[in-house]
């Protein structure tokens, strides 16, 4: 009787472990669909050719030679979200050495809005470059290595946050947090 009951249990124990398995590939899959559609819409709004068209348009290298990569990385697309609500906020596309982080089109930012210039820039990302200047300065960094920040507005309104020489995936992460919760409490003003 008792290894009926042992059985019973593993099976209760499986089917709530495939129920939570489920729901976390969905939650990811749900995820995924929503970044293709960003991708979408960031490429409709380049004016992108299908990769088809690009191919029979652009000339090709005679066999054996090889042929040069085409400008930068592909960055890699992540959405920022507002951290009440859960909407996007912001497209961030990320490459080994930069970052640019642009609003949605829905997303009205104004550069003097707080706490943006106070702790975005006057804390966070200039506190990342006074560091890495002192690395300079010790001889840990090469000069031009250090972090580098610019700001692109349309009509008083932020329009891209570039970032450069973040350099490692700690970093990306504080910038990508701290931006997205600066932007949010700008929307909340």
């Amino acid at each position: 009787m008792a290894t009926s009951e042992d059985q019973l249990r593993r099976n209760a124990e499986l089917k709530l472990w495939m129920e939570t398995r489920i729901g976390e590939l969905q939650e990811e899959i749900d995820r995924l669909k929503e970044a293709l559609a960003v991708i979408d819409s960031v490429l409709r709004a380049s004016s992108f050719k299908p990769a088809a068209e690009l191919a029979s348009s652009s000339p090709r290298a005679p066999a054996g030679e090889p042929t040069e990569p085409l400008g930068e990385p592909i960055p890699e697309i992540r959405e920022l979200r507002k951290d009440r609500g859960g909407e996007t906020i912001a497209v961030a596309q990320v490459t080994s050495q930069k970052l640019k982080i642009e609003p949605v089109a829905e997303v009205s930012l104004k550069a003097d809005t707080p706490p943006f210039k106070s702790f975005l820039l006057g804390k966070i990302l200039s506190g990342m470059k006074s560091t890495d200047e002192d690395s300079i300065a010790k001889g840990r960094l090469k000069k031009g290595e250090e972090l580098r920040y610019s700001l692109a507005e349309r009509s008083g309104k932020i329009s891209s946050l570039v970032i450069e020489n973040y350099r490692d995936k700690e970093r990306l992460t504080e910038i990508l947090n701290t931006v997205s919760w600066t932007f949010s409490r700008m929307l909340e003003k």
